[in-house]
């Protein structure tokens, strides 16, 4: 065989063994690029997993805070509502206070009949009134069957119902600190339960 042809099949070999080899090498850099793709869209998606729940986590803080802030400023603008309701039951029990105060003879006379048969006075308890009220309105209340004590009390109005060792205060002052208490209660209830 010839130099010629030698050097021909060599270089031929040559080629085919090169050939293969692009081949071989196109092949495994094919693979490996779909391989990265893939392990690229892997990660993209655990990413975008990771990003999801990270912004989701957020949200539910973010929530909680603008829930928390809520929450604070109802506490807060309800306890001025109630401050200021408690504030208007103050004035209402000073109005009420003076115009108590304020009554006639007559009036007050009827206020004080009123307040006795609502009182229910149980038979046999003595009614203690302020020395004043015991000498202008004592007789007329005795006379409705009402037994009067002799004893009096530093009363700014009303009366006390004494049945043995107990007493029931029906002081104007006593009856409106209970309602007062009551109202202010009411109203805290309203807004706080």
């Amino acid at each position: 065989m010839s130099d010629t042809k030698q050097l021909e099949q060599g270089r031929q070999i040559r080629e085919t063994i090169l050939a293969e080899a692009q081949a071989e090498a196109d092949a495994i850099l094919a693979k490996g690029k779909a391989e990265a793709e893939a392990i690229l869209e892997a990660a993209r998606q655990k990413a975008q997993k990771e990003t999801e729940k990270t912004m989701a986590l957020y949200a539910i803080e973010a929530e909680k805070a603008k829930s928390k802030e809520l929450s604070a400023a109802d506490m807060q603008a309800k306890k001025q509502v109630l401050a200021k309701k408690q504030q208007l039951i103050e004035e209402v029990m000073q109005e009420a206070k003076e115009k108590l105060h304020s009554l006639s003879g007559t009036e007050y006379k009827v206020v004080l009949i009123g307040m006795l048969d609502q009182a229910q006075v149980a038979e046999g308890a003595e009614l203690i009134f302020s020395e004043q009220d015991k000498e202008a309105f004592g007789a007329d209340i005795a006379s409705r069957g009402y037994t009067i004590s002799e004893e009096t009390r530093e009363l700014d109005g009303g009366f006390v119902v004494k049945q043995g060792d107990i007493e029931y205060n029906y002081s104007f002052s006593s009856i409106l600190t209970v309602e007062k208490e009551l109202l202010e209660q009411t109203a805290a209830q309203i807004l706080f339960f």
